[in-house]
């Protein structure tokens, strides 16, 4: 967990004592991404609120918390940063937008969406959810569809962090043709790639690829 280019962690639902030193990653640009996240899909909570869940988790020292736009949770999100009453400047807030929906639509997403529903002036991380918007291709069986919609919504996500609304901008569950893609498109490489990780199932040629290119792979 601590060498360069390691992975960092989602927990989901889960409620951990907490170090407050919990080592985190460089994502460049004076970034510091914790290398312990916390996620918020509705789903993974079944004894509490979500808004319950996230507040748990900045008491007890948590200080990465993961939602997206189609978790439908950002709203708890912003609650549970309220009522917990932590400084903005010592949490690390990531979103997905829903995946390649053009430069203008993620943009309106973000300013108009994300930062009104988390009540918040900026986003730490913001990520491309997948790298096609029909789920009959999740998590990653649409190679070159929608190719167009991508690079114009990774353009979208840029333009944001040149303006300052977004610190880091990233992608979830892109193969590595699909984040060179990208690269290539804008010379600018995803901070993060969000994805699949686990015993049961990890690719080790897509976490050699982020490697050499200086990205961060997060499970």
């Amino acid at each position: 967990m601590g060498k360069p280019f390691g992975l960092a962690v989602a927990f989901t639902g889960v409620a951990l004592r907490v170090c407050a030193d919990v080592p985190g990653v460089d994502l460049g640009g004076g970034v510091d991404m914790p290398m312990l996240a916390f996620g918020s899909a509705h789903t993974s909570f079944t004894g509490c609120s979500v808004t319950q869940g996230v507040k748990q988790w900045i008491d007890l020292g948590g200080r990465h918390i993961d939602t997206a736009n189609n978790y439908g949770t950002q709203p708890d999100v912003g609650e549970a940063v309220r009522q917990a009453g932590v400084p903005r400047g010592d949490l690390f807030l990531t979103t997905k937008i829903p995946g390649p929906i053009g430069r203008n639509k993620a943009m309106d997403m973000i300013v108009n969406v994300s930062l009104v529903q988390m009540g918040v002036s900026y986003i730490d991380l913001a990520l491309i959810h997948a790298p096609c918007l029909e789920s009959k291709y999740f998590p990653n069986a649409c190679g070159q569809k929608e190719a167009a919609e991508r690079l114009d919504t990774w353009r979208g996500l840029l333009e944001l962090k040149r303006r300052g609304v977004l610190r880091a901008v990233g992608v979830s569950n892109f193969d590595a043709e699909q984040v060179s893609e990208l690269i290539q498109g804008t010379g600018v490489a995803p901070a993060v790639n969000q994805v699949e990780w686990h015993l049961g199932w990890h690719d080790e040629a897509l976490l050699a690829f982020c490697r050499r290119r200086g990205i961060r792979l997060q499970a």
